[in-house]
């Protein structure tokens, strides 16, 4: 998408509808004799439809804001790409948001159309060599056939475009969104902040303002972790500030991620494990409601589970959609093993589900996951499955303390970027894990922060409808929801709200 110049004029007509100028045409086609205007426009009328999806609210959003801009002389451009000039100093926020919103479109507009065109091109292609036809074949066809050469011409005037849309840095003009890490100075922080800072959590063009929490005795570890994220002098990071203050730490926050919590120490019973964090996060859940209504969390700390409903319960003005607990952790763990059962690498495994708690009664379940588009128990032993697997899943965070003295922090660092990342800008129709709050789908029942599938959009997510439970999964599924209950009533008195079910 792109507003482009109406015919015959030089002022501006905001329509979602492209109509090449002759000039940029004529300009593409002097670089390619064997076809005429009239032929490329023919094809672009075939190609260079609009994005795909676009709604007429969102076209009519994308001109209104259009209107706020001055664009650059399509003559700049051979496919009639008229890209918004960089807004002056001192413009407002609205119209620097304006500009954002119009070049990603733009950009998305050239991507689409690249991969549309290239890929017809090898569908001609297909059909005029013959099997097993080399490179330079390929490459002779492709200029030398008129109707191959028409694609080409269109493809070199796209990629010619986004060696332009490149040039635009979007960081510039996005606004940073307010991220909130507690455990500050603890290890999985110490590795999830660089990667927030590198772009790995929301994205490549998104900047950044950091908001470290910790304990005020570990404030000076906090300031030494500023440092070293000044020290790496990151594009994306617009700020970083370290605060001993949950109110003031989460005051404006998009997104918070509540790594920090009490471990167990020796002689803990869990339920004192499960008291001694109750205070921790229904203080939190209260400053977040306070400073951040809107803000999308996710709960590290462990007993995750538990301690996101305390935060949820104490936060009353949040939706609970809003607060999740991590168990993508659980999810990659098996999928990770899965892979190295099959022989495959993990991203050929996909659809494995994590139900109930991040606990050694957790449920990794493999009834609909997939293995390169196999069924996974059609490759999976099922007594593997039933007697190494689902244990060994459990286990794993113990299993690694074992062998190297200590916790998985870096595995859930990045469990946490994927949850996030997922979350803010989709999963793509990828099943992911989450522990959200319970609502009586899949037999659950209500006021359980339980890991379900999901499905993300930006800004949001979906439980998978329509799953399957076999006996041997309500089994260990009910398992699981019975320990979720046992936690809940142990700190029932803390949740602003009677326990239930």
């Amino acid at each position: 998408w792109s507003p482009a110049l109406s015919s015959g004029s030089r002022g501006m007509a905001l329509s979602l509808r492209r109509a090449p100028p002759k000039a940029a045409l004529a300009a593409a086609v002097r670089r390619f004799s064997s076809f005429s205007p009239s032929d490329l426009e023919q094809y672009r009328g075939k190609v260079a439809a609009d994005l795909s999806g676009l709604s007429a609210d969102k076209r009519a959003d994308l001109d209104k804001k259009a209107g706020m801009l001055e664009f650059d002389k399509c003559e700049a451009t051979y496919s009639a790409v008229t890209f918004p000039k960089a807004p002056k100093a001192g413009a407002s926020k609205e119209v620097m948001a304006a500009y954002t919103d119009c070049m990603v479109a733009e950009q998305a507009w050239l991507d689409e159309k690249l991969t549309g065109a290239k890929a017809h091109l090898d569908k001609l292609l297909a059909g005029k060599l013959a099997a097993g036809a080399t490179e330079a074949q390929k490459r002779w066809t492709a200029y030398a056939d008129p109707e191959c050469a028409q694609v080409m011409a269109y493809i070199n005037e796209l990629e010619h475009d986004a060696g332009l849309a490149a040039k635009y840095d979007m960081a510039k003009w996005k606004s940073p969104v307010n991220v909130a890490v507690t455990g500050a100075a603890g290890q999985i922080a110490y590795s999830l902040i660089f990667k927030i800072a590198a772009g790995e959590m929301f994205g490549p063009d998104q900047p950044v303002n950091l908001q470290l929490l910790d304990l005020e005795g570990a404030s000076e570890k906090v300031k030494g972790v500023m440092m070293e994220v000044s020290d790496c002098a990151f594009p994306l990071v617009s700020s970083v500030e370290g605060f001993s203050d949950p109110r003031a730490a989460f005051e404006g926050v998009d997104y918070a991620c509540l790594v920090g919590a009490t471990p167990r120490g020796p002689g803990m019973e869990r339920k004192d494990l499960l008291l001694k964090n109750a205070e921790i996060f229904s203080a939190q859940g209260k400053a977040l409601n306070a400073g951040a209504p809107n803000a999308k969390v996710v709960v590290v700390g462990n007993p995750a589970n538990t301690n996101c409903l305390i935060g949820m319960m104490n936060a009353p003005n949040m939706p609970q959609s809003n607060w999740t607990a991590l168990t993508r952790l659980d999810q990659t763990r098996a999928e990770g093993m899965l892979a190295a059962k099959a022989g495959v690498g993990s991203s050929d495994v996909e659809r494995v589900i994590i139900w109930g708690n991040h606990s050694a009664t957790q449920y990794p379940d493999i009834s609909h996951a997939t293995i390169k588009g196999k069924w996974a128990k059609e490759v999976i032993p099922n007594d593997w499955y039933k007697s190494t697997f689902i244990p060994e899943v459990a286990q794993r965070g113990a299993a690694i303390i074992k062998a190297r003295g200590a916790s998985s922090a870096a595995s859930a660092a990045q469990a946490t970027v994927f949850h996030m990342r997922d979350w803010a800008l989709g999963s793509s129709g990828k099943w992911t894990s989450m522990g959200v709050i319970s609502n009586g789908s899949y037999g659950i029942g209500a006021d359980l922060v339980y890991s379900v599938p999901t499905v993300c959009y930006p800004g949001q997510y979906r439980r998978v409808g329509g799953v399957s439970v076999d006996p041997f999964s309500a089994e260990m599924m009910e398992k699981t929801r019975k320990e979720l209950v046992e936690e809940r009533e142990a700190i029932a008195h803390l949740l602003g709200k009677a326990a239930v079910n």
